[in-house]
């Protein structure tokens, strides 16, 4: 990622925002994941702020049939962490009434209303999240530093801190955070709830990585935890990892580095216990706010359960009912999780020679097909060897296609987004899709679906064989 590049990609982004400083009625348009409703809050906050007249709309995902649906909603139309592939379909609909703010694998090359950080050589799989750029255009539209927190929840929530930290145009957004006081990053244990879950559900839930005897059995973390002496509750209040005394935190995670020593676990492994968390320091205590990691759950939560409009109003500073409503949603969530990664260790999955998958039909929501998808490398169902590629009924009729990889894979080849890409293209048909290196997704028709998995089987292969 060269200086010359990041100079580039703000002048083009600073060119966006003076064209939208010369607009009135504005409608937000944004992907329906943690990124991309932290994206359009971050866009729409700042316009807010510039007295435009703003109209929000999340999507599951940007298809051909649904841009001329949006004609109506306002005179400019600005999409965010989605829309690289319909830069076409955008031009002959929207003609100049538009932007695209995207860090997706494009399909054409630079266009004036179109910023993207691949074309500038800044890899959107890990150095730039939707949010970042999100966050680097409303920059030029006013004072909108503060709104850099929000474009860590939504990093984070794309997954983009997986080697252990924010990355690239990532990271300077963070160290722009720090520098207002706004988040604190530190090295820690990076297991998910620190901020709320009681430390017995806070080791039995982990999975990344799987601890051995812990994953899984809150009864043998209540009796590791006590075997080595961890205060568990003070006043009947269960203690989450964040209140635990410093030197607490630190013998913890030594104990816990130990027992995985202990199983034979790698190395490799075991360091990913490790690694940056991010706290939002202008958050309330106790709640998953105060987290970026579960401020992204929440929203995920949310968006992949048909209250996109919960999600983002809580991204614009409710904190009284619509948080409410997101905690419920968010407890509902995690519910529908647990049942849907039961259902396919129960299943088992299918195998080709280059990926895994399973056909969960209308049994998982293809909303959540995705998360859970992502979540079977953990369960440790199936090796890390192979891409997962889970399918689900959409309620159109189309399947919902989720593929999912692990980095190791990507330094050996697999690039799933372009994969997913170019199958679609060559169905001929209505399957339409993309992403990026470890996540991608697409749609296809249900009759397509045995030409599919041929094609993508030999699409992969070749990845792998460096063809």
């Amino acid at each position: 990622m060269s200086l010359q590049k990041i100079e580039e990609l703000n002048a083009k982004a600073k060119k966006l925002a003076e064209r939208v400083k010369a607009e009135q009625s504005i409608a937000v348009i944004h992907h329906y994941d943690a990124d991309g409703i932290a994206s359009g809050a971050i866009i729409g906050k700042a316009l807010q702020r510039a007295d435009k007249e703003v109209s929000f709309k999340g999507m599951k995902q940007l298809y051909s049939e649904t841009i001329e649906e949006l004609r109506n909603l306002a005179d400019f139309f600005i999409f965010v962490d989605f829309g690289s592939s319909y830069i076409a379909e955008l031009n002959e609909a929207l003609e100049d009434n538009y932007i695209v703010i995207d860090h997706h694998q494009p399909k054409t090359s630079n266009q004036k209303n179109f910023l993207n950080c691949c074309h500038y050589n800044i890899d959107g799989s890990f150095e730039a999240s939707g949010s970042t750029l999100a966050y680097i255009v409303a920059k030029h539209l006013g004072n909108n530093y503060d709104l850099s927190s929000l474009a860590i929840v939504g990093s984070v929530g794309d997954m983009q801190d997986s080697s252990g930290k924010l990355l690239g145009l990532n990271r300077a957004v963070l160290e722009e955070a720090i520098k207002h006081k706004l988040v604190e990053a530190r090295k820690d244990l990076r297991l998910y709830g620190r901020i709320t879950r009681p430390l017995v559900q806070f080791l039995a839930y982990s999975t990344d990585p799987i601890i051995p005897m812990l994953t899984g059995s809150e009864e043998n973390c209540l009796r590791f935890l006590r075997s080595k002496g961890f205060e568990l509750k003070r006043n009947e209040h269960w203690l989450s990892y964040e209140e635990l005394s410093f030197e607490e935190r630190k013998r913890l995670v030594t104990e816990l580095i130990l027992h995985l020593d202990s199983f034979n676990v790698p190395e490799w492994k075991i360091a990913r216990l490790i690694g940056e968390v991010y706290t939002l320091l202008k958050e309330p205590y106790g709640t998953p706010l105060r987290d970026a990691k579960e401020y992204a759950t929440l929203l995920n939560a949310c968006g992949r359960n048909d209250a996109i409009e919960v999600a983002l109003a809580v991204c614009l500073g409710d904190r009284d009912l619509e948080l409410s409503k997101a905690l419920s949603i968010l407890a509902e969530h995690r519910k529908k999780l647990r049942e849907g990664i039961q259902l396919m260790i129960e299943e088992g999955v299918s195998e080709r020679e280059s990926f895994y998958y399973f056909n969960a039909g209308s049994r998982i929501k293809d909303s959540l097909i995705g998360v859970v998808a992502g979540m079977l490398y953990g369960s440790g169902a199936v090796l890390p060897t192979k891409p997962i590629i889970a399918l689900a009924m959409q309620e159109d009729g189309f399947i919902k296609v989720s593929a999912r990889a692990t980095q190791e894979l990507a330094r050996a080849g697999i690039n799933l987004g372009k994969a997913l890409q170019e199958c679609c293209a060559e169905l001929n048909s209505k399957a339409e899709g993309g992403g990026h290196v470890i996540a991608a997704g697409c749609r296809i028709e249900e009759n397509e679906l045995e030409e599919f998995l041929e094609k993508l089987d030999k699409k992969l292969k070749e990845q792998l064989a460096g063809n």
